[in-house]
């Protein structure tokens, strides 16, 4: 197994180990704060690819990427 493989899998073991120690209501507010975090590496991403865009077109884009995925996990 590569070294990098390796530290990923020890990192994702950790991470589980945490999740199963956080109480219940933290384990609720966690799915709030993941898909806040996400937006905000997609947000980051499309000002990257399309520094031209505003702030109205690049939430414009962002929601057009979240519906695409949204329609892709009801098929």
């Amino acid at each position: 197994m590569e070294p990098i493989a390796i530290v990923a899998d020890l990192l994702y073991r950790e991470e589980i180990v945490r999740a199963r120690a956080m109480a219940p209501e933290d384990k609720l507010l966690e799915g709030p704060r993941l898909v806040e975090r996400a937006c905000g590496v997609m947000l980051a991403g499309i000002r990257h690819q399309h520094p031209d865009l505003g702030d109205a077109g690049v939430e414009a884009l962002l929601r057009v990427r979240l519906d695409r995925v949204s329609s892709l996990e009801s098929s």
